[in-house]
């Protein structure tokens, strides 16, 4: 068995993705310079300081920054990345989704930012310009709610305020919340299912345990977590959520750059700004804002 699995191109940044052959973790290319260099250089070290002081925090787990060495011929074309990330997959356990029972599970996952921004894909001309096929590669839209208790709605909320200011205060937009909904296909009890599935709130451990998925991941928090899942307030859902591609800088030139493209546009035909012009502050509000939509409480 191949240690890498290769999934290909999964969005607008020209990403590559590899899984390891358990699928606990991705490995993903940062092909853009401006945004390798600013993760390095700017956010790596009060990411990595943030992490080790909230083990509870939505940002995924990056475990591995890696880089070339030497300057290749493919790398100097444009034609291969020189560094890569290694993240956990929170996705982790639907490849081994395969119970004796037979009673297999519903996995859905979706890539969601604030659709109220301007995305010249969809506005511009009602999207005549644009593919379906580009079209389709834009945020994900949730039309469902998280079934939440109040307390872990509340624990939610605070995780969302701390995690999106340390991004603001980094000047980051753009960034995505991946949320994975897991449930029994016919709509019964999942617990019952041969897949791990975390303790549910009432059971939560006031010690560090390690709480596995399948196996133990690196620095797993108290359980549970949402890395882990969150078991629904009726207790036929399991979510898993991580705020993910936090590399878009402001103060970046290429960031700057595009900006001034965006206002240059508006001053022909006024959208408002798109994810990756807006200021951080704004961005994060709408991205709350989202996030709060999705939320709804049971008791």
């Amino acid at each position: 068995m191949d240690v890498l699995q290769a999934m290909g191109d999964m969005g607008y940044s020209g990403s590559t993705f590899f899984r390891t052959s358990d699928s606990a973790y991705l490995i993903k290319s940062i092909p853009r310079r401006f945004e390798h260099s600013f993760f390095k250089k700017e956010l790596l070290l009060p990411y990595a300081e943030y992490m080790q002081q909230n083990p509870a925090s939505l940002l995924v787990r990056i475990t591995d920054l890696l880089e070339t060495t030497h300057r290749s011929i493919g790398e100097l074309l444009g034609l291969a990345p020189s560094h890569h990330i290694v993240m956990e997959n929170i996705l982790y356990g639907q490849e081994h989704d395969a119970p004796e029972d037979g009673a297999r599970l519903k996995w859905e996952s979706w890539d969601l930012k604030p659709i109220s921004f301007f995305y010249p894909e969809r506005d511009v001309a009602g999207g005549a310009l644009a593919t379906e096929a580009t079209k389709s590669k834009l945020a994900d839209k949730f039309e469902g709610k998280i079934k939440l208790t109040g307390a872990d709605a509340t624990r939610l909320q605070q995780a969302l305020d701390k995690d999106t200011r340390l991004l603001a205060n980094s000047n980051i937009v753009d960034y995505s919340l991946f949320l994975v909904r897991i449930s029994a296909a016919d709509g019964s009890d999942p617990g019952g299912s041969q897949l791990p599935l975390p303790v549910g709130p009432s059971q939560e451990r006031e010690t560090d345990e390690l709480i596995p998925l399948t196996q133990p991941l690196c620095s797993p928090p108290i359980s549970p977590t949402w890395r882990t899942g969150i078991l629904s307030s009726d207790g036929t859902e399991v979510y898993r959520a991580a705020i993910l591609d936090f590399f878009w800088a402001k103060h970046t030139l290429h960031a700057k750059v595009m900006t001034g493209l965006v206002r240059g546009y508006n001053l022909i035909d006024e959208q408002g700004p798109m994810s990756i012009t807006a200021e951080s502050d704004e961005y994060r509000e709408r991205f709350l804002e989202m996030c709060r939509d999705f939320v709804e409480i049971e008791e």
